[in-house]
């Protein structure tokens, strides 16, 4: 493998993750991290870099603020009858997807945990409430929630707050 595509197949994930928290949208990062690299791709032609990785960090700071300069798009006046306030297909597709996947996890719960956190996140009950109807302690409720929310955090990446029309409590 050559230097080029030695650092690149190293560092392109850590390149993706900084860049993703540097930046409002994270839909762009893929965009800003490909310009970077190929940035330094095209600079390691013209010189030597001793560490390209780090210098496509810069390039990507580079990227992003030259990106925040740049004037916004003027998409012209938008005609309100023709405005749809529906999502897109693929943000629909997007959801479906999260969610299958959240109810799955959901549903391989421990039955007490998963209706613990049905209790309180969908129905909206308080945890002494919860505590009494299932006679259990307020600290066995919290400590069902904490682990559900544990089990639940690495099922989907970003789980709107509210679950098929009901907004989930905190």
């Amino acid at each position: 493998m050559t230097g080029s595509a030695a650092w690149v197949v190293e560092g392109r994930a850590r390149l993706l993750t900084y860049v993703r928290r540097r930046i409002r949208k994270p839909e762009q990062a893929e965009d800003i991290v490909q310009e970077a690299i190929m940035r330094v791709i095209e600079q390691e032609g013209k010189q030597v870099i001793e560490q390209p990785l780090a210098y496509a960090f810069r390039v990507a700071d580079s990227v992003i603020h030259g990106r925040a300069r740049r004037p916004a798009p003027d998409t012209g006046p938008v005609d309100v009858d023709l405005a749809c306030a529906l999502p897109l297909a693929d943000e629909v597709l997007d959801y479906r997807q999260r969610f299958g996947r959240f109810q799955t996890a959901l549903a391989a719960l421990p039955p007490q945990r998963r209706a613990v956190f049905v209790e309180r996140h969908l129905e909206g009950k308080s945890r002494s409430q919860i505590a009494e109807e299932m006679n259990i302690s307020v600290e066995a409720v919290k400590k069902h929630l904490v682990r559900a929310m544990i089990d639940l955090a690495g099922c989907i990446d970003d789980l709107p707050v509210r679950l098929g029309g009901i907004v989930a409590h905190d």
